[in-house]
């Protein structure tokens, strides 16, 4: 039987619930620090907070990845505990049935819990690398660029904002909602990222109004989307209306061969400002040498940059893998 108390098990519980809707990889949950010697009651909870959660039932998260948890969910109780509840094996199960049954997924979602009252539903690939383009899922330094603002949200306050390859909309939507900006302009340059941008906007802003296509009005803030080619940046009446005072980008430096076109891209948009403009990218260090090579262009452009904090992970409102670091350049001319 457990000592667990009932509140320290409940904060437990919703910790878990985050991690698991948001497929936080299964390796970076600590399962050291679960609680020891679950009871019958306490861990058919467990499994009505994860796998049997509502959300998770009506938008499902990637199969792959539910079984993945209860695998390693099962080989954790079955050294603590000395019985296992029949519901969390039976969950096991159906999950078997339900990958042999639909091999074929190509998408599923993400659900990102910010507090009681508010949450993100996003509909993602399955996939890394999907029709042409490694937008339609969001990568860690979307989610750190996120995490930043929802600490610094007077910065985004009321402004102009455009957001360079915003794939699936991960930072741009929640930085709408919750940080209300007076007109944020969401670009890629894959048209299946457009369309999933546009259906993420209808999933998770119900009495949102629609102006035209792909642009849409909540409390005098305007959202838009658009397709943007980064070389013919020039050509786009979206981005000439909304004359952007900040610009954003995550993980949109990863090649060194897009280096020229997202330079021109920014240098034009700084110039249509006459320099007026702040630009906060966030960028996942795989390769430093790539990095450097994209920082040592922005000095050709005469471009100052600055770096801002990584929230520590005690502190972040959003759970991300931390295993390979995360910069957020700040970018001014």
């Amino acid at each position: 039987m457990s000592n667990l108390s009932e509140r320290n098990y409940q904060i437990f519980l919703e910790q878990l619930q985050k991690q698991f809707l948001c497929c936080y990889p299964v390796q970076c949950i600590q399962w050291e620090n679960f609680p020891k010697h679950l009871n019958w009651d306490q861990q058919n909870m467990l499994i009505d907070y994860t796998y049997k959660c509502q959300l998770n039932r009506e938008m499902p998260i990637k199969l792959q990845y539910q079984l993945n948890f209860l695998k390693k969910l099962i080989a954790y109780l079955e050294q603590d505990c000395s019985e296992i509840h029949d519901s969390i094996y039976e969950s096991f199960c159906e999950m078997q049935q339900k990958i042999v049954s639909q091999p074929s997924e190509k998408f599923a979602f993400k659900h990102y819990i910010l507090n009681e009252k508010v949450h993100f539903s996003l509909k993602e690939s399955k996939s890394f690398v999907a029709d042409g383009t490694t937008g339609l899922c969001s990568w860690q330094a979307a989610l750190a660029l996120t995490d930043y603002f929802l600490h610094h949200k007077a910065i985004l306050r009321n402004r102009r904002i455009l957001e360079l390859g915003s794939g699936a909309g991960l930072c741009g939507l929640i930085i709408y909602k919750l940080c209300q900006p007076k007109h944020l302009l969401l670009t890629d340059g894959s048209l299946p990222c457009v369309k999933l941008i546009e259906e993420n906007v209808k999933c998770n802003f119900l009495h949102i109004e629609e102006i035209i296509d792909n642009k849409w009005l909540m409390n005098d803030h305007i959202l838009e989307c658009c397709l943007l080619d980064w070389k013919a940046i020039n050509c786009v009446k979206e981005i000439k209306t909304l004359l952007p005072d900040i610009l954003l980008a995550a993980d949109v430096v990863y090649d060194s061969s897009i280096f020229d076109d997202l330079l021109h891209a920014i240098d034009y948009v700084f110039n249509l400002k006459q320099n007026k403009v702040k630009m906060f990218l966030a960028a996942t260090v795989r390769n430093q040498a790539t990095l450097n090579g994209f920082l040592s262009k922005l000095g050709n452009f005469r471009f100052q940059v600055d770096n801002a904090e990584v929230i520590p992970s005690e502190e972040s409102f959003l759970y991300w893998d931390r295993s390979t670091p995360v910069r957020i350049l700040i970018i001014t001319r």
